[in-house]
């Protein structure tokens, strides 16, 4: 009796391939105590998982919290941006949240702040999009980052 194996689809290979490279890239250059795959405890008791989590070490210092998506934007309908970005802002502000307050919104830390970004492997082609997009993340407070355009 053998096994059979399914491939995963290129997108999830290329995806995957994606998250390890930014995730490499931070933990060689970025300052203070870099961890990826970070689990945190979000308010409605779920456990998540933050890609890229960035202590500088200071008390009165910065988090940093970084969301690694292979999103191409290129293929979705516009409703689908729409949701995709929704969904991918809901996601961080779970995780902020899970450091900024304990249950009852009591600060964890005094006086620190959490940094929030999210890094897309491409721009989209269509210009409209990308200006959709990152004022979308921008509104939110979210710092929207393209690799292709380091």
């Amino acid at each position: 009796m053998s096994l059979n194996k399914t491939k995963e689809p290129s997108c999830l290979v290329r995806g995957k391939a994606f998250h390890k490279k930014i995730q490499d890239d931070w933990k060689k250059t970025a300052q203070g105590d870099v961890v990826a795959e970070r689990t945190v405890l979000k308010l409605n008791k779920r456990k998540g998982r933050v890609d890229i989590f960035v202590n500088d070490d200071d008390p009165e210092g910065t988090i940093a919290i970084i969301e690694i998506k292979a999103s191409n934007w290129d293929v979705m309908t516009e409703k689908a941006v729409k949701r995709n970005i929704r969904r991918q802002i809901n996601q961080i502000y779970g995780y902020i949240d899970s450091q900024i307050t304990k249950g009852e919104y009591v600060p964890t830390g005094e006086h620190r702040s959490v940094s929030p970004a999210i890094i897309f492997p491409n721009t989209p082609l269509v210009e409209s999009i990308k200006k959709y997009i990152e004022d979308s993340f921008y509104e939110e407070g979210i710092v929207v980052v393209w690799d292709n355009e380091k």
